[in-house]
């Protein structure tokens, strides 16, 4: 008697394969709007989302462009690694995605830390630069009492900025 073949079990993702699909930005920004809807959503829908995500704008002002460019890259790469991993079910021909099975394992991560509520740190940055940059200029004109503070005054007071901006960036992404 011939042995009985079992079913293939799907393959669970492992930790290294899960933070790899979870790494890039589009994929995490589909399998969040996704598991908001009830029901499977329309490829164009979805990529109208994500686009507006990336250009910081309202999704009914978002440019044929900017969607075209994002539903291409949905359709031809991130979509199909999604649903390779039974982490969306993906109808290519119906341009119709919805969260599968798998998805559940990609939740407790997404949920964890998500990019809306990661600080913009470039932004404090910038912040600090300025605060240094108007003090110095102001001394370059000659303006009191700018002026009247060392090139030394102003070089301690940009790194010790820098520096603290640094320490609290570090610590936030501990």
């Amino acid at each position: 008697m011939a042995p009985q073949l079992r079913p293939a079990e799907p393959d669970r993702l492992s930790r290294d394969a899960l933070f790899s699909m979870l790494r890039n930005e589009r994929r995490r920004e589909v399998i969040n709007y996704l598991r908001d809807r009830e029901g499977p959503v329309d490829l164009r829908e979805l990529s109208e989302h994500v686009a507006a995500i990336e250009n910081d704008c309202a999704p009914d002002e978002v440019t044929y462009k900017q969607r075209k460019r994002v539903q291409t890259a949905l359709y031809q790469m991130h979509l199909p690694k999604l649903a390779d991993r039974d982490i969306v079910d993906y109808d290519r021909r119906a341009g119709r995605v919805a969260l599968a099975d798998g998805a559940e394992a990609c939740l407790a991560y997404l949920d964890a830390v998500t990019d809306r509520e990661r600080v913009d740190w470039w932004r404090r940055y910038l912040v600090v630069a300025a605060a240094v940059t108007v003090p110095v200029a102001l001394a370059a004109a000659g303006v009191p009492p700018f002026a009247a503070v060392p090139g030394l005054g102003y070089a301690v007071l940009a790194s010790g900025l820098f520096a603290a901006v640094s320490v609290a960036q570090a610590l936030d992404e501990r």
